[in-house]
């Protein structure tokens, strides 16, 4: 980008900005769509009033060794490192079943990225080009020594279930997450 910024051809710099951008915000749409799955429309459920949760995006990211043992920290710890973005960490809050079915849901959208930390840059670049901002509401919905399953409603409106198992030092998201609305 820069370099065409340096030629002066401001048609050709808004040509690719925009192609840019527009690529950028269908990555992070995929992701989103990836990490919380593909279903119809539905209302949230009912929450027992458990914890809800509104982080900013200037919260720092723990690696997995000092993250919490909740299920909500644990999802909030990948958002965090999601957008930041700290791929490493981002990429050992997913199981593996998770990662592939997002990468294959990314590549059948035309981006071509080979692993979990191309994906996470990919996103965390389209979250800042759009402006979107990582606020979330969490409810719990259940959560059991081998299960957990949040409710999460995005600052932009999307909303779905996110479905953990504990991992050795913090919960994992898998691949049962669903999208809601």
């Amino acid at each position: 980008m820069d370099a065409l910024m340096r030629t002066g051809d401001t048609d050709l710099m808004t040509t690719t900005r925009s192609r840019l951008t527009g690529s950028l915000t269908a990555g992070a749409a995929v992701l989103l769509l990836a990490l919380t799955g593909c279903s119809a429309s539905a209302t949230p459920p009912a929450a027992d009033d458990s914890a809800t949760t509104k982080p900013t995006a200037t919260s720092p990211a723990p690696s997995p060794t000092t993250s919490s043992a909740t299920p909500q920290q644990s999802f909030l710890d990948w958002l965090a490192a999601s957008r930041e973005p700290n791929a490493d960490v981002a990429c050992a809050y997913l199981s593996d079943a998770l990662v592939e079915r997002m990468l294959a849901e990314m590549k059948a959208s035309g981006f071509p990225v080979s692993d979990c930390a191309e994906m996470t840059n990919v996103t965390a670049q389209a979250y800042a080009a759009t402006g979107n901002v990582a606020e979330v509401d969490i409810e719990t919905v259940s959560e059991e020594a081998q299960r957990a399953e949040l409710f999460v409603t995005y600052a932009g409106g999307s909303c779905g279930t996110v479905v953990l198992e504990p991992g050795v030092e913090h919960w994992i998201m898998t691949e049962q997450s669903e999208e809601q609305c």
